[in-house]
């Protein structure tokens, strides 16, 4: 009861989060990626002095900066909008923990905007070769952001240090370089150079439609980018899995939709290859409208599939045995048990109510996986009926037992019950007015 919580209704808060963390990492890998694949191509350009191939790339940097600059921004300010409400004590625990890394991050960040805008509004003006330098620049410093970035959010997944743990010494490094780090960086960087050339298939088929030897040439020089990313990709997620945790691989291995999806991104890996060899490698003049916007939507997918086997593989904690769902640190459960789950806040007083009191308690411990009566992983239909206080007592009790995916129960017998009397009666009421 750190700070109030935040509840989503039928959607979830943690789901909100999801949606728009998977669109803003559908904007920033395209601005990762494409940095890289516009400073490359427009080096090819200048080195080889091919003038309409470079005029080509200028016309896309205007597609790209409109697409990663703006939207991008209001995405990313969007991720920690919806963070800060839906987690925030997990929020505060990644700033506490990697201020020195935000610092760093921002620095790049200010030096990537800067060259973006120079290299697209002076793309005319500046000499070719002083150009090619700009947007290395720009290249250089998006892929560091990420790299951040993804030092951060792999922590998030996976506390165990590389060389130390964090949880011992306190070190921004032992942090940073965590298990995940080197496989989520491999993985993200893949992605970025695979989602950037599919934008780059995407809008020259829709601007070049009429010169068939320019597209070809874009076709040609984009077939080894992402056939590159889909192999890059693929191999960091797998280097990812491999070291995930044991009791993350249990999660996984009991979860039948993420086993689902696990297949699905290898399967859409396969098809990406296979489609991009027969394709464009085979018969570059072959590339189409539809064949452009179906490669984008395999490589959408594959990445969101990604993305929401990393966030679920995560749960039940927010920060990687830190900082769990029920918004508690995992060092205060024991004391929690004995002195009690709620606290009396600046913001909200315990109520003497003792369904109230339940009520309260489930949006801390509960709302943040779970809906009420509807939605995501709605509590109501998961107790099917159940008016056995007993039962779902004890359900709640060992939470964490037959389903470890779960927190554990973290208060007293007392609040214990309470929760039980709340959710006995709104299972009740749910039932009674379905009932003809």
């Amino acid at each position: 009861m750190y700070y109030p919580w935040w509840y989503v209704p039928g959607l979830t808060a943690p789901m909100l989060i999801a949606v728009v963390a998977v669109i803003h990492v559908f904007v920033s890998h395209y601005a990762v990626g494409g940095g890289i694949l516009i400073a490359l191509e427009n080096r090819f350009a200048v080195a080889n002095g091919d003038k309409p191939y470079r005029d080509y790339w200028y016309k896309h940097a205007r597609f790209f900066v409109l697409l990663t600059v703006a939207f991008g921004a209001i995405t990313g300010v969007g991720i920690w909008w919806t963070i800060a409400l839906a987690s925030p004590l997990a929020t505060e625990t990644l700033i506490r923990t990697f201020v020195f890394g935000w610092a760093i991050e921002w620095v790049f960040f200010v030096i990537e905007i800067v060259s973006a805008f120079i290299m697209y509004y002076f793309w005319v003006k500046l000499k070719p070769q002083t150009h090619v330098i700009i947007s290395a620049i720009y290249a250089i410093a998006a892929w560091i952001s990420l790299v951040l970035i993804t030092g951060i959010t792999a922590f998030m997944l996976d506390s165990r240090g590389l060389f130390a743990d964090w949880s011992e010494t306190g070190n921004f490094w032992h942090a940073f370089f965590n298990i995940q780090f080197l496989p989520q960086t491999i993985a993200r960087t893949g992605g970025a150079i695979l989602l950037a050339a599919l934008y780059v298939f995407f809008h020259a088929a829709w601007t070049l439609g009429n010169d068939k030897l320019l597209l070809e040439k874009v076709v040609k020089r984009m077939s080894c980018p992402i056939i590159f990313g889909v192999i890059v990709m693929a191999v960091g997620i797998a280097m990812s899995f491999i070291l995930l945790p044991e009791s993350v691989h249990r999660a996984i291995e009991r979860a039948v939709l993420l086993n689902v999806l696990v297949v699905m991104f290898f399967g859409i890996c396969v098809i990406m290859v296979l489609l991009m060899f027969f394709g464009p490698v085979m018969h570059p003049k072959s590339v189409s409208n539809g064949f452009a916007i179906s490669l984008l939507v395999f490589g959408l997918t594959a990445l969101a599939t990604a993305e929401f086997i990393r966030e679920a593989a995560r749960k039940p904690w927010i920060v990687d045995q830190i900082v769990l769902g029920s918004q508690v640190y995992k060092d205060e459960i024991s004391q929690l048990r004995a002195t009690g789950f709620l606290r009396n806040s600046n913001w909200q007083k315990i109520p003497s109510n003792k369904l109230e009191r339940g009520g309260m308690i489930f949006m801390y411990h509960c709302n943040n996986c779970h809906a009420l009566e509807s939605g995501l992983s709605a509590i109501v239909p998961l107790l099917s009926g159940e008016d056995d206080k007993k039962v779902i007592k004890d359900k709640l009790r060992l939470l964490n037992k037959p389903v470890i995916s779960m927190p554990p129960w973290t208060g007293t017998e007392e609040e214990l019950d309470d929760l039980a009397d709340f959710l006995k009666q709104l299972s009740q009421e749910h039932y009674k007015q379905k009932s003809p």
